[in-house]
């Protein structure tokens, strides 16, 4: 369904044959200025029809929050305006949506033209199992790349220009998409890497109290937190025996922050 507004009408289209006859039956019931024809009804404004006019047009805007979501823009007074109810043929009312493709980090950002919230609904589910955002404020829908099949998704996405009731026109950069491409696979084999070499240091994370999937923030906050446990100056007054296994503990310490900072400092 589609509203659309001139100074001197409002004309409601729809390719919904039921809906268009709901709604030619309750014009033609509740106006006494009516003309039209098995497609395509007119109400001219009649000055004692005020209260039912009011009353159509909210069942208006009713129906066509229901079927987009938003309300129906500048309502107030288009009461007086010529109410018009087209029935249209099939498909030939898909709004049309320009969306242009970019990218940002890990991220496939695709802006579009309008705020269309259940497009941007379908996206979300289209690209079910990723972590994605909808911006409504700038347009932007943004969902982070997990591995090929993001992009693989990405250009079946492209290559089809309906959606839902929507009529896409996409604008993607090749270039730019290819270097994103190659970017995101040199980051997965440098992650493989890294992973398969953290593999190796895992007593030492684990003397760190961290897990291998922990950033070097984390890392670093672990160490400083277990020295001042076990620096030898805390514990002179301690017997031998304390003195001699928290010594060991802080050159454990230091071996394993060592050791990692050299991990993460080779994988940056």
């Amino acid at each position: 369904m589609q509203v659309v507004q001139t100074l001197e009408s409002v004309s409601l289209n729809t390719d919904d044959f039921l809906m268009f006859r709901y709604f030619q039956d309750l014009i033609r019931k509740n106006f006494s200025k009516v003309v039209g024809n098995k497609n395509k009804t007119l109400s001219f404004f009649v000055e004692n029809e005020i209260p039912q006019r009011r009353y159509f047009l909210k069942l208006v805007n009713h129906k066509y929050k229901k079927d987009t979501g938003n309300d129906i823009d500048n309502l107030a007074f288009a009461h007086y305006k010529t109410f018009k109810l087209n029935l249209a043929q099939t498909n030939a009312l898909k709004s049309v949506i320009f969306a242009k493709i970019g990218f940002s980090q890990k991220n496939i950002l695709i802006t579009l033209s309008s705020n269309e919230k259940i497009f941007a609904l379908y996206l979300e589910q289209y690209f079910k199992n990723h972590k994605s955002s909808y911006d409504e404020k700038n347009r932007i829908f943004s969902v982070e790349y997990k591995n090929d099949v993001t992009l693989n998704l990405l250009e079946i996405l492209a290559s089809v220009n309906e959606h839902l009731k929507y009529c896409i026109d996409f604008t993607i950069n090749e270039t730019q998409l290819l270097e994103f491409r190659n970017k995101m696979k040199n980051q997965t084999n440098m992650n493989w890497k890294f992973n398969a070499l953290a593999k190796l240091f895992e007593n030492y994370f684990q003397t760190l109290g961290c897990n291998n999937s922990d950033d070097f923030t984390t890392i670093r906050q672990n160490y400083l937190n277990l020295v001042k446990i076990y620096h030898p100056d805390r514990h002179q007054g301690k017997s031998k025996i304390e003195q001699a296994y928290c010594r060991e503990e802080f050159e454990k310490i230091q071996l394993a922050y060592e050791s990692l900072k050299s991990l993460y400092k080779n994988n940056n």
